[in-house]
């Protein structure tokens, strides 16, 4: 299934006409990075930005005039237009940052000029960057990935979570962790990598006061304007290219997770239809997928669609009040931003992916999340595992070639 009712900044007819004709090729990671090198610099600087590259569509740039960011207590707060970063959880000491379109640029060679003008402008040098060679190599780094054992934190998560399914208090609970690898690196040089790496991923690239994240989300979580939306539910996992047939827990897994959908848009949609589910590939995994299409209420605001669908039980769980509080409680990880949703966000129109498969830059190194759906059969090394697979889409593009 195509989604094909995009905001109005996605459609082709919002491109620049000239940007397409002297563009530099999307699949050439180096020249790629050698083009957007000033967002470096202006990331160095604590400029705020927003890079995003839809699935097949031109990239877009996000600054706001004043060279800050908007911040927002909640989503029901949320006005204006731009790019826009919600956490997993509201009231957790994490606003809502909105990165206002003031200023924009559409198409890679457009958004290179103008960030290099915007340097210029603010008389910022260039900074040297480490040297690639000190980086290891993704297989030197997948091993130690897998060679990671399971911290007490997520280990005791894990049991409390256990408990609570086989008590029949919980139909399904997602259970998250991060790990940290140390080491200099470019943002840009990650986003270049993912975008020529994950054609069919939103890759986004985003530095506000919530710090520096990098993503390659697989996953809509509302994109649409007008009386035209479409989500999906996606879960279920397994390595990329499995020829078995899906077993019961991943099937299972997804199924509620479409079920949540039905019954969360039924009651805001004049019309919902799906179709699937189908294996969809997504980086280093791959997903069972099921696609909706539906339209609002007339009353039915942006918000409130939102508000509806996140956190979707892919990345939380079912009930989903009740689930949200036991992560809270149970869970020894801080999610932030992972989890939540990102993407463009405008008044009547919007494009927004669950951020999932990203990692968050840091002075010492990156930090890479994931999570996995917890039933009532989990065990402690097949949870951990899988996280480890789900890692490996971002760490694949830290690595050195």
């Amino acid at each position: 299934m195509t989604f094909p009712h995009l905001p109005p900044l996605l459609r082709p007819e919002a491109r620049p006409a000239a940007s397409t004709a002297r563009d530099v090729c999307p699949t050439d990671p180096l020249a790629l990075q050698a083009l957007l090198a000033p967002a470096d610099t202006l990331l160095r600087a604590d400029v705020p930005l927003a890079l995003v590259r839809y699935p097949h569509c031109e990239p877009l740039l996000f600054m706001q005039r004043d060279g800050r960011d908007t911040l927002f207590p909640r989503l029901q707060d949320l006005t204006g237009s731009g790019f826009v970063l919600c956490p997993f959880a509201e009231g957790e000491g994490h606003p809502v940052v909105l990165v206002r379109n003031d200023i924009t640029a559409c198409g890679w060679q457009d958004i290179g000029e103008r960030l290099k003008d915007v340097v210029s402008r603010l008389h910022l040098g260039h900074v040297a960057l480490p040297a690639s060679i000190a980086v290891p190599t993704f297989a030197d780094l997948k091993a130690r990935l897998f060679e990671s054992s399971p911290d007490s934190g997520y280990a005791g998560a894990l049991q409390v979570f256990l408990q609570d399914l086989q008590a029949g208090r919980f139909d399904k609970l997602v259970l998250s962790r991060a790990q940290n690898f140390p080491g200099a690196h470019s943002a840009v040089r990650i986003f270049a990598r993912a975008c020529a790496a994950y054609p069919n991923a939103m890759v986004s690239l985003s530095h506000t006061r919530s710090g520096t994240w990098i993503g390659a989300s697989p996953e809509i979580l509302l994109q649409g304007e007008g009386r035209h939306w479409q989500t999906m539910a996606l879960a279920g996992t397994r390595p990329r290219g499995t020829q078995e047939d899906w077993d019961e827990k991943n099937r299972r897994e997804q199924a509620w997770v479409a079920r949540y959908l039905r019954d969360a848009l039924s009651p805001l949609c004049a019309r919902l239809e799906e179709t699937g589910p189908v294996t969809h590939g997504a980086g280093q995994v791959e997903h069972l997928r099921t696609d909706f299409s539906f339209e609002p209420a007339p009353e039915v605001t942006l918000h409130q669609l939102a508000a509806a669908l996140h956190p979707t039980p892919a990345v939380c769980g079912l009930p989903k009040k009740e689930a949200m509080e036991r992560i809270l409680s149970a869970e020894s990880l801080d999610r932030r931003y992972y989890a939540g949703f990102l993407g463009i966000w405008q008044d009547t129109a919007a494009s927004l992916y669950v951020n999932l498969r990203c990692l968050k830059l840091h002075a010492g190194g990156v930090r890479l999340y994931a999570g996995g759906g917890i039933l009532p059969q989990s065990t402690l090394e097949s949870e951990w595992k899988e996280t480890c697979q789900k890692m490996c889409t971002m760490l694949a593009l830290l690595g050195r070639d």
